[in-house]
């Protein structure tokens, strides 16, 4: 687990407030359909995706991949491997919300992600900015 949130301290700026304490992470994981996907290289961990399944459908509630191994493609596999794995689950929907600015859109629309909602002033920030949110769905074919 720390090595988990070390991951996501380093991977959301302190800014939006986007990332989990120790608590909240803990607690997801407890939950039965709560699922974690680990990234490891060079026996680091070096990014991770938390989702969870309810019927046939997936939230994806979070996606951390730690600075130093940004832009080499590791949330692009992460992203991939759980879309499979719902798929083999019978999934047909996947949803996911963030922050409206936020630069991984461009990876979630390679995925076939298209926005569904916005959600004003959903994040706030340590200086009490308002940022909104926006929710992705992919539709998948099994």
């Amino acid at each position: 687990m720390n090595a988990i949130m070390e991951v996501m301290d380093r991977a959301f700026p302190k800014t939006y407030g986007e990332g989990w304490n120790h608590h909240q992470c803990r607690s997801m994981l407890s939950l039965p359909s709560a699922k974690l996907l680990i990234a490891v290289r060079d026996e680091t961990i070096c990014g991770f995706v938390i989702s969870r399944q309810a019927a046939d459908e997936e939230e994806l509630l979070m996606i951390a991949v730690a600075p130093e191994y940004q832009g080499q493609g590791i949330g692009y596999l992460l992203l991939d491997y759980l879309l499979k794995a719902a798929r083999a689950d019978h999934v047909a929907s996947v949803f996911l919300e963030m922050r409206a600015d936020n630069p991984a859109e461009k990876l979630y629309t390679k995925f076939g992600f298209h926005r569904i909602g916005l959600r004003k002033a959903y994040y706030t920030g340590p200086n009490m900015e308002q940022f909104d949110a926006v929710t992705y769905k992919a539709t998948l074919t099994i």
